[in-house]
Order: structure tokens, then sequence, then C-alpha cells
């Protein structure tokens, strides 16, 4: 063996291990994103808002095609985009309808589009059940 070969086989074999590791300043858990599949086909209902169950009032999130949302936001529809990096989830809101309804729903309104604005990562649990969350916020959903 040539003096050489060890240090090319040490060299060869750190390349390997780098290669398959997770980049610097990553977490594994970072590093999952959610894909457009997962999020999409039927509508999502939510379930909690902010540790609030949702009752007699109905939330949704339809991902139905990449990048784009909509749904019933309790009184009316909206549209809003997102984007899905590797280390953050973002939802920017849209257009809306301007039906007016009853202070309550229309209260539960305000609280949920406000919260989808501060939304900054998007997970799915092992019961299937959509996490989306953000300083102060938390939004459940299941289908």
């Amino acid at each position: 063996m040539t003096p050489r070969l060890p240090h090319m086989l040490l060299a060869v074999s750190a390349t390997i291990l780098a290669a398959c590791s997770t980049p610097s300043g990553t977490s594994t858990e970072e590093a999952a994103m959610l894909e457009h599949e997962q999020l999409a086909g039927a509508a999502w209902q939510v379930q909690q808002l902010n540790g609030q169950p949702v009752t007699n009032a109905t939330l949704t999130l339809n991902f139905h095609e990449p990048g784009k949302l909509a749904g019933k936001a309790a009184c009316n529809n909206y549209m809003a985009s997102y984007e899905q990096l590797p280390s953050r989830f973002s939802i920017q809101t849209g257009g809306m309808t301007m039906k007016a309804c009853p202070p309550p729903l229309m209260d539960l309104e305000k609280q949920f589009m406000k919260a989808l604005k501060s939304i900054d990562s998007a997970t799915i649990d092992d019961q299937g059940t959509l996490l989306l969350s953000g300083e102060g916020v938390e939004i459940k959903a299941t289908r």
C-alpha cells in the first residue's frame, strides 16, 4: 500500500459522509418539508383555532394547487397564497368576499385571517392532523 492511499481513503470516506448528512445548521425536522400532495385533496376543516374548539362555524383550508390556498373563513370565502421553504411555511392572504354576518362569526373570521398571516410552520402529525403555527397562533385541521 502506498503512503498516500490511507489519506485518500480517509478523504473519500469524509466526502461520502458529508453527502449523506443534513446540511450544516439545518435539523432533520427543518429539512422535512410538506409536499403539495400532502396538503392537496379534500379541504381541511379547522377543529381548533388558538387552542379553542371551532364550533358553530366553518373554517376551511383548501390547498387546491401548488402555492394557492382558498377556503371558508366563518362568514366569507377567501383566497391566499403559501410558500414552503426548508425552514419556513408562510401564508399571504389575498382577496375575500365581503358578506356581512352576525358579530360572533365576523369576530371568528377576523381571528382566523389574522392567524393565517402569522403562520410560519406547517406539519402533519401521526394522526393526520394539519398543524399550522406561528408566534402566538395555532390552527389544527383535519379532513
